[in-house]
């Protein structure tokens, strides 16, 4: 939609500066208010998402496609772990190699419509679920980075992780593919 507004102000633009070229003040005009739109529109496109505060036990069932045991690669490191999908929660748990658990589960749960995990600035909590993703965000705005997990057809996952730009560093992407895996 921006898009398609972006290309009708540059063609109104082209047509005005076309057919009245003795109009400089119009032309003027028009440069601004095209600048104008930019902006906002690269305002829109950084614009944080917030938690949804709506979900409820039904959203969360959608999540059974992530239940079972997963390998990831950090680079030439493997990793493992579980997840289990109860009622109103999401169990994460580490696992080492021989696939006992390495220390606390995660725990991803359902309060007041909002689903999520942490405390205070440490806190994601998801802006959207569908059958076959879940979009976190962080629950406080730029304290934490956003990450979603993607059902993919051959059976295994995606995990994205996306870090903001920041003052010293641009915005960076990292992508696990995660695969079943029996211990």
């Amino acid at each position: 939609m921006l898009v398609m507004a972006s290309i009708g102000v540059k063609h109104l633009a082209w047509t005005s500066i076309r057919k009245d070229t003795n109009g400089t003040m119009r032309n003027i005009t028009l440069v601004l208010a095209v600048i104008t739109v930019s902006f906002i529109c690269a305002a829109c496109s950084n614009a944080q998402v917030a938690p949804s505060n709506k979900f409820t036990a039904a959203d969360i069932a959608k999540l059974k496609w992530i239940e079972g045991t997963w390998r990831g690669m950090d680079g030439d490191k493997p990793f493992y772990e579980r997840y289990k999908v109860e009622t109103t929660a999401l169990v994460v748990e580490g696992l080492n190699a021989d696939g006992s658990v390495k220390g606390e589960p995660d725990r991803f749960e359902l309060k007041n419509g909002e689903f999520g995990q942490g405390e205070g600035d440490n806190r994601s909590a998801a802006s959207e679920i569908t059958d076959d993703h879940i979009q976190f965000v962080p629950a406080v705005p730029g304290k934490m980075n956003r990450f979603r997990f993607e059902r993919q057809a051959n059976g295994t996952w995606r995990a994205v992780l996306e870090w903001p730009a920041t003052s010293d560093k641009p915005a960076r992407q990292k992508i696990y593919i995660m695969e079943p895996w029996k211990p």
